[in-house]
């Protein structure tokens, strides 16, 4: 039979490694409803209700649905270029306009920068409208 001093101490040990362990946990960087308006602006461009003009890098070739997947770099907000690399990486599925376009996409290497103009079709598929030569 365990001693009392051996049940103290070990209720003690396992109160003092709860509150440690309690102590490192991290808040949440932001409370749920109140992201900066950062975060709204891109979650909304994400959307892609409209025809939107960004930069991504090819980072694979979906051959099961034909698409691409892309880390998404930049977006123009109408006005300018705006950088999204010092955000954590954005990486989505974008469907080609049509099978030619895919064939292009099939040829280029993992990792090329991307210049598309993108807008969500009517099955809620992001899809490229084009391909654009650069800024």
């Amino acid at each position: 039979m365990l001693s009392v001093k051996t049940v103290i101490i070990s209720a003690f040990a396992l109160l003092l490694i709860g509150a440690v362990a309690l102590a490192q946990e991290e808040p949440l960087p932001f409370p749920p409803g109140q992201q900066p308006d950062e975060f709204e602006r891109t979650i909304q461009q994400m959307k892609f209700e409209k025809p939107t003009r960004i930069v991504g890098r090819l980072q694979a070739i979906d051959g099961y649905e034909d698409a691409i997947w892309i880390v998404w770099t930049h977006v123009h907000d109408g006005t300018r270029w705006r950088d999204l690399r010092n955000q954590s990486d954005m990486m989505f599925k974008v469907f080609p306009r049509d099978a030619g376009m895919m064939d292009f996409f099939r040829k280029l290497k993992l990792g090329t920068s991307l210049h598309l103009t993108v807008q969500m079709d009517a099955d809620g598929n992001r899809r490229i409208l084009s391909l654009d030569e650069g800024a």
